[in-house]
This record gives C-alpha cells, structure tokens and sequence, in this order.
C-alpha cells in the first residue's frame, strides 16, 4: 500500500503537469492574440495611408507631379514626397518583418511585395528608395522581389 505522503506527491506532479499545460495554452493563446493585433495594426496604417492617397488631392497632386518629374519639385514638395515614401517604406518592412517571424503567411507576403514592386516600378519612388538607407537589412532582401 502506498502512504499518505506518496498520495501527496502524486497530487502534487499531478497538478504542475495540469498548471503547465494550462500556462502552455495561455501562452498560445496570447501569442496568436499578439499576432493577430500586429496584422490588425499593420493593415490599418495600409488603410490609412490609402485613404489619405484617395481623400488627400494635394498629395495626389504631389504624387502626380513628382512622378512625372521629381527633379522638378520645390524643397518642400520634395521632403513631402520623401515622407510618403518613407512611410510606404515603413510599411513594407513591417510586413516582411512580420513574415520573417511567422505572424504574416507567405500567401500575404506575396501581396505586400507586389504593392512593394509595383510602387518600385515608379521611377521617382525608386530614386527615393535608393537614397534612404535607413532599411539596410530590408534593402538586401526586397531587391530580389522585383527581379
């Protein structure tokens, strides 16, 4: 027969496995409740600034005027321009980051680069791109996107 004691102990590795397995899917939980706030907040600063693009006729303007020549642009038209790159640029490594830990399927990643690519395609906005080097790591990788 088994004592009292030894009763215990089994209680006691009985209920750490349970709490381990119930602390295992908590972590689960949160970790696909952190992954699905990044995408929520990463397709929301898209959102935004498309709808900026679509509300905003200055920029449109902007975006119109530098495509056709950026050389052409004041001081500020240019930094202005540059910031709307940027932002585009911002986003883009977001998502691959995303990508690159999981949280975004190579399904979606597929998407992003091709709004990547077809941004590149603007000769304007390639030059900015190729000026900022501020995305070193993300430049290796997305030159390859559009080849």
């Amino acid at each position: 027969m088994t004592s009292v004691k030894d009763k215990m102990e089994l209680i006691g590795i009985a209920a750490v496995i349970v709490s381990l397995l119930i602390l295992g899917y908590e972590i689960r939980q949160n970790t696909d409740t952190s992954a699905a706030q990044a995408i929520y907040e990463l397709n929301e600063s898209a959102r935004q600034t498309l709808f900026q693009e679509a509300t905003d006729s200055d920029l449109a303007v902007l975006i119109g005027k530098a495509e056709k020549d950026l050389g052409a642009l004041s001081e500020t038209e240019r930094y202005m321009y540059g910031r709307w790159v940027f932002a585009y640029l911002n986003l883009f490594e977001s998502a691959w980051k995303y990508h690159r830990r999981g949280v975004i399927d190579d399904a979606e990643m597929e998407g992003w680069k091709a709004s990547y690519c077809g941004l590149m395609a603007r000769a304007s906005f390639r030059q900015v791109v190729q000026s900022i080097d501020a995305f070193a790591e993300f430049d290796k990788d997305s030159a390859q996107w559009c080849e």
